[in-house]
């Protein structure tokens, strides 16, 4: 796959790496937040509340529509993050894999849930990327451990001094508000691009790569969102960043992806995950008709 990358912009420990890819706009689909907010889906718990770590997702539009891992969908009984990206077929009811991000609440706020406006931090991401390649090969399910991911919001909690009476991800989200909007207000996105990676100062943390430009600049400020519980209070590095140097370890990485041995498994949606890992990187490529809908590598803690 061609990859250029276009710019490179910091602000504190975070850098992110926009690019392009040859893949761009080869496929129509629309996003779960363009999905909710124009009712074309409905995202609900399984009946009498059966299973904490599946939701059915009821597409009822003509459209094609992209959940990413890491989406954080709030409201029903208790909040979850989608475990893995899935490409939605039109007019399917999908049974969908999560995870939750509130410990403490087991009662309806709602019927139904509505996508936040952030994803899961980096660092939730690739523990559970690591967690859902064991499960698919183990039993074809694209779970994730509970209990890491419930240490996982409890250490953001920690970092920024929340109490949060249900151990929700979100009052994270909600108590630092206006230093989110502010740190992710810095961040540009670029025109024509659909590939976002971050650093941390000059350190690979994680990509995404999607095949709709309006799907990327959709998820821009989500990624930045989530990036934000990880990042904001880490200090900036003393020395300058090279932006050459984050350019060059962007596209290695690319390259890297592309060797490495790929373990293929059937999408919770339609389509296929290709998904890799070694000792540094993991991640997967979710295709579909032979193009790539979304691909993400996360860096190993």
């Amino acid at each position: 796959m061609e990859t250029k990358a276009i710019s490179v912009q910091t602000q504190k420990s975070l850098s992110i790496v926009q690019f392009i890819s040859s893949n761009i706009d080869t496929f129509d689909y629309v996003s779960l937040g363009r999905a909710a907010s124009e009712k074309m889906i409905e995202l609900v718990e399984l009946k009498d509340g059966a299973s904490v770590n599946d939701i059915f997702v009821i597409n009822h539009s003509d459209k094609y529509i992209f959940m990413m891992d890491g989406d954080i969908i709030e409201g029903a009984k208790q909040n979850r993050v989608i475990n893995t990206s899935v490409l939605l077929a039109p007019k399917v009811k999908t049974q969908v894999h999560v995870s939750c991000v509130e410990q403490g609440r087991w009662h309806h706020v709602s019927e139904s849930f509505t996508p936040s406006d952030y994803v899961a931090p980096a660092n939730m991401r690739q523990m559970k990327n690591e967690d859902v390649l064991y499960s698919i090969k183990l039993n074809k399910k694209a779970y994730a451990d509970q209990g890491k991911v419930w240490s996982k919001v409890a250490e953001n909690h920690k970092e920024f001094d929340i109490k949060s009476q249900t151990q929700n991800l979100s009052d994270l989200a909600i108590a630092r508000e206006d230093d989110f909007k502010k740190f992710i207000e810095s961040f540009k996105s670029e025109e024509g691009v659909n590939g976002i990676a971050l650093f941390n100062g000059n350190k690979f943390v994680g990509l995404d790569l999607f095949n709709c430009e309006v799907v990327f600049q959709e998820y821009f400020p989500k990624t930045l969102k989530g990036a934000a519980m990880q990042f904001l209070n880490i200090k900036a590095p003393t020395k300058k960043i090279d932006e050459s140097e984050l350019k060059y370890k962007l596209l290695e990485t690319m390259d890297k992806i592309e060797g490495l041995q790929k373990a293929t498994f059937n999408g919770v949606g339609v389509g296929a995950e290709d998904r890799f890992q070694d000792e540094k990187l993991n991640g997967f490529a979710l295709m579909f008709d032979k193009k790539l809908i979304h691909l993400t590598a996360m860096q190993k803690n």
